[in-house]
């Protein structure tokens, strides 16, 4: 009986088949969670370029002119959604800024506005611009879009992970087309 249990275990051992399906099982989720996850970067990259896009075209449709209202940059909401579709743009915010900077490279802002029609920065206010744009006595359009990004496949149905949810968001400055500056008559305080 101690033979026949030896030489079972030894033919079981020596045989090979099925080798591939337990390999198979082994590296198969490996491979699925690699493949979800490169799906998942690819389409949260697409989002954050619409969303670049989004920040370009909204600077430059308010440096095409050398006077704005509210109405006008209440419109930039319309264009950016349409820029970022098909993507959802849930929780989408714009913020745009006419910024002065004096003959001292001081960068003050001269009129600002937020979607919603409230004013984000008040009006005098310093405020950061990059090094490279500061060129005395000139003035600059800013256009921050922001907008609520989730993955597609993240672990649907699976609580608590916070990287279900990302806050994409770009900044330009752009320099006015006509004139000097761009004012806006009825922004600010």
């Amino acid at each position: 009986m101690l033979t026949k249990l030896s030489n079972a275990l030894r033919a079981f051992r020596g045989n090979r088949e099925g080798v591939g399906a337990v390999e198979f099982a082994i590296i198969a989720p490996v491979l699925i969670v690699l493949y979800i996850g490169s799906l998942e970067v690819s389409v949260a990259m697409s989002a954050n370029k619409k969303v670049a896009r989004a920040s370009s075209t909204v600077a430059d449709l308010v440096t095409q002119n050398s006077t704005i209202d509210k109405a006008f940059l209440q419109t930039m909401m319309d264009v950016s959604q349409s820029v970022i579709s098909p993507f959802k743009t849930t929780g989408l915010s714009i913020k745009i800024t006419g910024i002065t900077i004096d003959s001292s490279k001081n960068a003050k802002v001269a009129w600002s506005w937020k979607n919603g029609g409230t004013e984000p920065y008040a009006r005098n206010s310093e405020v950061t611009v990059p090094s490279q744009l500061k060129i005395p006595s000139t003035f600059l359009v800013r256009s921050e879009v922001q907008m609520d990004y989730n993955l597609l496949l993240a672990l649907p149905g699976v609580g608590g992970i916070e990287t279900k949810h990302l806050k994409l968001g770009k900044t330009y400055h752009l320099r006015q087309r006509l004139g000097d500056t761009v004012s806006c008559t009825d922004c600010g305080s």
